[in-house]
């Protein structure tokens, strides 16, 4: 089902009695299963979700008794919905309401390991890189390659109900495609939190698969001197098995403003090549005003 925003809700008295019910007990960017209840003369759907119900302008191929599932996107001015998906029946709204929140993460956690794709974020897109000679366009379609991942879908959502972030972003984002697996994205998040490491996977270029994984540096041993005020490094680790240079690997370690490159070859002649074109790579780094701590090329084994 495609998804598209829902403005204009009213709130209507909700049938169960219950007296108090707010539309603060909704939290932005989480999701909500509703069911529809009924529909007024006008044809708008009067929908139930928790203790509270809103008017909803639906398509007409909806029915009473349909559920549909929501993230709530805000308040201001009036309550504003996304839809997701509809679901089959009344026992699977009854299963959703009494789940609870443990055990749902705990559901996808099962799942997502259970496909051994715990932090990858698959590439769903056309190649990365439709010009990949342009270094600043490159820089640019990286950087946007991890922020429209997903893995920050919950803090661009709040961004989008403050007026900071564009609906149109918003909805290019996994979360928003058909046939979302949440359960993948989810402990994506979860990995990504306890590790401090995100992977993307996918093509970079037209038939060139790349995988990229940016990480914090690990700690030193705690016999070497460490100075408290040194900024944490932040490490980029790029793999490619070229047609020609075969498997390759570029380390790029990040600390303040200094950068260190570490390079490694499969091929001992992609190696040696390396070796020859490394003086015009730091010229290269140098010319666009990177701060270069160190190069050098590393042997393979």
């Amino acid at each position: 089902m495609p998804t598209n925003p829902i403005g204009g809700i009213n709130p209507t008295v909700a049938p169960t009695g219950v007296g108090q019910s707010s539309q603060a007990t909704l939290r932005v960017g989480l999701e909500y299963v509703g069911k529809i209840i009924s529909f007024d003369p006008a044809g708008i759907a009067e929908v139930q979700i928790g203790d509270q119900v809103f008017g909803m302008k639906l398509g007409s191929h909806f029915a009473v008794g349909d559920v549909l599932h929501f993230r709530f996107l805000g308040s201001d001015p009036n309550p504003t919905f996304l839809l997701l998906s509809a679901g089959a029946n009344q026992s699977a709204f009854e299963n959703v309401i009494l789940s609870g929140t443990s055990l749902l993460i705990a559901q996808l956690q099962d799942e997502a390991q259970l496909q051994g794709q715990l932090s990858k974020v698959e590439s769903l897109l056309p190649p990365m890189l439709q010009n990949p000679q342009n270094s600043q366009l490159t820089a640019a379609q990286l950087q946007n390659a991890i922020v429209m991942s997903g893995l920050f879908y919950e803090s661009h959502l709040a961004n989008f109900a403050k007026g900071k972030w564009p609906l149109n972003a918003l909805m290019k984002e996994p979360q928003n495609r058909p046939n979302f697996n949440a359960s993948q994205i989810v402990n994506k998040q979860l990995d990504a939190l306890e590790n401090q490491t995100i992977r993307w996977n996918g093509n970079i270029w037209p038939g060139q698969l790349m995988d990229w994984q940016v990480a914090y540096e690990q700690e030193q041993s705690s016999s070497l001197p460490h100075d408290d005020n040194t900024d944490q490094a932040i490490v980029s680790v790029i793999e490619l098995d070229l047609p020609q240079l075969g498997k390759v690997q570029a380390r790029l370690t990040l600390r303040g403003n200094a950068l260190s490159v570490q390079l490694k070859a499969e091929k001992p002649q992609t190696e040696n090549l390396f070796r020859q074109e490394i003086s015009d790579l730091k010229n290269t780094f140098n010319a666009n005003g990177q701060e270069l701590k160190a190069m050098e090329v590393i042997a393979h084994g």
